[in-house]
């Protein structure tokens, strides 16, 4: 197996990583590769997931969180660069097999740093019953790719954060996340971030080689394919979200909003406020076709004095308690 080298040490996006899987999954050649990535904050959803019911959109805009969708199944990955992304591309030999393989390998090292890590269920190593790594499988014609991540020192507000969304209640036909408390490596080992990619990469290769230019730009246009608003959303299935919430000296309320594609496509109102004129009609006219972000809505409610339809309805306590609301059970 070749470790894969790239001649530069810019960041890049974690999309450029799944192109480069892609490229070299696709050269008709028996060498096995693998390599070690990792990359600024980023949620990354699996092919036939939700991304509203998945990521919470408003905490990663805040918090400059990337958002891609990834051609693999499995379930939504938190990475940073504290989490060591992994990449072992393989001649297929069926899917069970590549994936038992690849598992069982990457647990064995794991333990050589001295904490005692287990496969466990379809594609998770864990230590003391907590995630450490999950893992993904995508099969091309010629080749398989197993990729999957190794946490070692990852902000797990973050992870926490970005992949729980903020609205209490969700409806959608999309793929939900299985979440399990998670662990460190760095908890478990004293050796360093740089040791253990060492210890992988001596273990796994007997040789390097080092990307082209010219494959570069390959590897580029194929990571175009994921930039693209169908890709990130084709697949994306309608979604329903409420939010609710009281304001005092209003009334209390509840607020549907049916969601395609990370953008609101109409909604509905209910509670006991008492109504001057009805509110539906101005906020579609100014929330349909935005996302369902906090920034969003003051953008698009600022000239909008929500007063004029409900009693003492103030603009900026509606906004507040879309995002901090709680639905009923």
């Amino acid at each position: 197996m070749k470790h894969i080298l790239l001649p530069d040490s810019r960041e890049r996006k974690l999309v450029f990583y799944l192109a480069m899987e892609e490229f070299l999954a696709r050269q008709n050649d028996n060498e096995e590769a693998f390599f070690i990535w990792q990359v600024a904050p980023t949620v990354i959803c699996g092919r036939n997931q939700n991304i509203e019911t998945e990521v919470n959109l408003d905490y990663c805009q805040k918090n400059k969180i990337n958002i891609f969708r990834r051609k693999s199944g499995g379930g939504c990955v938190y990475a940073d660069r504290g989490n060591l992304m992994l990449t072992w591309i393989t001649r297929s030999e069926g899917a069970q097999q590549t994936f038992d393989r690849y598992l069982k390998r990457i647990a064995e090292l794991i333990c050589d740093t001295g904490a005692h890590a287990t496969v466990t269920g379809r594609n998770d190593i864990l230590i003391d019953g907590r995630k450490v790594s999950g893992n993904a499988f995508y099969q091309t014609p010629a080749k398989s790719i197993v990729h999957g991540t190794l946490l070692y020192q990852t902000d797990f507000e973050h992870l926490t954060q970005a992949i729980t969304p903020s609205h209490a209640k969700t409806a959608s036909k999309g793929v939900a996340s299985v979440r399990q408390r998670v662990t460190n490596l760095s908890e478990h080992t004293s050796w360093s971030e740089e040791e253990i990619k060492r210890h992988l990469i001596r273990s796994l290769c007997d040789g390097e080689r080092m990307l082209t230019e010219n494959e570069l730009k390959a590897i580029e246009q194929i990571e175009a394919t994921y930039l693209t608003e169908d890709f990130l959303w084709g697949k994306n299935p309608p979604s329903n979200i409420t939010c609710s919430g009281r304001i005092e000296g209003v009334g209390n309320f509840i607020v549907r909003f049916d969601m395609r594609n990370g953008k609101i496509q109409n909604l509905a109102l209910e509670g006991d406020f008492f109504t001057l004129e009805d509110p539906v009609p101005v906020l579609e006219s100014c929330l349909c076709g935005r996302p369902l972000q906090e920034n969003a809505f003051r953008e698009a409610l600022a000239q909008t004095d929500l007063s004029r339809y409900v009693h003492r309805l103030n603009t900026e306590d509606w906004i507040r308690m879309i995002f901090n609301g709680k639905t009923p059970e």
